[in-house]
């Protein structure tokens, strides 16, 4: 194969490509033979009809379509090797000369990825925020503790905002009942209430038995539009109010979590907090770091590639709204659909540098993956979603994507490891 590749100022390298008769002729006849064994001809059984036959049958441009196919993934990606080609997006066939035993000639493009101009990002002084852990954090994470192992006692008494109060209610709005807003013996934590505000203030000071109407708002933003800043009245009757009774903060509440003393526990939950400040600290110095590194990267994104990922979020964005039961489009106008443009657009141009950052780090510094790194990816994975690797293994193995999304987590995780262990990091 001989082949010519130009390139312009927009990224789009053009690639004139000359295909061996020989490879063409073998290919051709693989691919009759192909046809031949998958098509009845009558008169011939499968398998056994003349070339001549099936390409009658067939139709030759459509085998010489099959032909390309079948060649050119491969003679494209030999093209891309020995012209170190960075590409960005599939090729796309422009044009092809096909002749029955003349060399093939195809004319195809593709999108490269622009030039990264790395400034430095090694032996950087990087300021970043230190995270603490406050002060009563220990006492905090205690009384959680004893939250946990706490037990619930029926109380004769108006109910104060610390207890818990089991109830029937049904909401209207006007004279019209709120689809899905009853129910009985429902059971409040009024100091921890998911409902909406004012409701559970609405319950303080009153007692089992009691019954009357509490007078609420929506919340403008609320999810339901019809519901949104509309004035409601639940219907109340109170069955029970319970106050929650706290362990002893002692070593036989240290049993119930599998240590044997307070002591030991105390010493558990500091190690904790260690850890979390730590990891905590590790990711404010990656965002500084990489802040940084990306601020001293040149690159010229060509305008292909932003309006892909600004459509990509776009995509996301509208499934998470989806996914929320909230209307996209209304959501766009309520901000301005060019405030909205302008956001996406950002965070389109910062995910493709970022990208394209850490993939130039990883090929200058020779962050390469293995084998090792992708089963020890795929058991964290595992663990995280609680099923085994091999399952998880045969789900990814069913989108072709999945390890290309995987290669890329790994190589940005062993950028970042590099770049916590090259740069110096000024806590401020």
């Amino acid at each position: 194969m001989t082949n010519t590749v130009t390139i312009d100022d927009k990224n789009i390298a053009t690639l004139d490509m000359t295909i061996n008769s020989d490879v063409v002729k073998q290919t051709y006849n693989q691919t009759l033979k192909a046809y031949a064994n998958n098509i009845n001809i009558a008169g011939f059984r499968r398998g056994k009809a003349p070339f001549n036959i099936v390409e009658k049958y067939v139709g030759i441009e459509r085998i010489k379509a099959e032909v390309i196919d079948r060649i050119f993934p491969s003679e494209f990606q030999k093209v891309v090797t020995d012209n170190k080609l960075n590409i960005a997006f599939s090729p796309v066939i422009e044009s092809y000369e096909f002749e029955l035993g003349q060399d093939l000639k195809l004319k195809a493009s593709v999108e490269l990825k622009p030039e990264v101009k790395l400034g430095n990002y090694k032996d950087l002084e990087i300021e970043y925020t230190e995270f603490k852990n406050p002060q009563d954090a220990l006492q905090k994470e205690l009384e959680a503790t004893q939250r946990r192992f706490s037990s619930l006692t029926t109380v004769d008494r108006p109910a104060t905002d610390k207890d818990s109060v089991v109830f029937d209610f049904e909401g209207f709005v006007g004279d019209e009942k709120i689809e899905h807003g009853e129910g009985k013996n429902y059971t409040l934590d009024l100091a921890n209430s998911n409902f909406i505000p004012g409701f559970a203030q609405g319950l303080v000071g009153h007692s089992a038995g009691e019954e009357f109407t509490i007078d609420v708002k929506f919340p403008d933003n609320y999810h339901e539009d019809k519901l949104k800043g509309a004035n409601a009245q639940f219907k109340i009757k109170v069955h029970e109010v319970k106050e929650r009774q706290m362990p002893e903060l002692n070593d036989e509440l240290a049993k119930k979590t599998g240590k044997d003393t307070l002591e030991l526990l105390k010493e558990d939950i500091n190690n904790y907090l260690d850890r979390m400040a730590k990891n905590e600290n590790d990711r404010l110095k990656s965002e500084a770091v990489f802040d940084k590194v990306t601020e001293l990267t040149e690159i010229n994104i060509q305008d292909t590639m932003l309006d892909r990922e600004y459509q990509a979020i776009m995509d996301e964005a509208r499934m998470t709204a989806s996914q929320q039961g909230a209307n996209f489009d209304e959501l766009v106008n309520k901000e301005g659909k060019e405030n909205v443009e302008k956001r996406f657009r950002e965070e389109a141009q910062k995910r493709i540098k970022n990208s394209l950052t850490i993939e130039k780090i990883a090929a200058q510094e020779n962050l390469v993956i293995n084998q090792n790194d992708i089963s020890n990816h795929i058991n964290q994975m595992a663990l995280m979603y609680g099923m085994s690797s091999v399952q998880l293994f045969e789900e990814i193995r069913k989108n072709p994507n999945s390890f290309a999304a995987i290669s890329q987590q790994i190589t940005a995780n062993k950028v970042n490891d590099f770049l916590l262990n090259n740069n110096k990091f000024i806590a401020k």
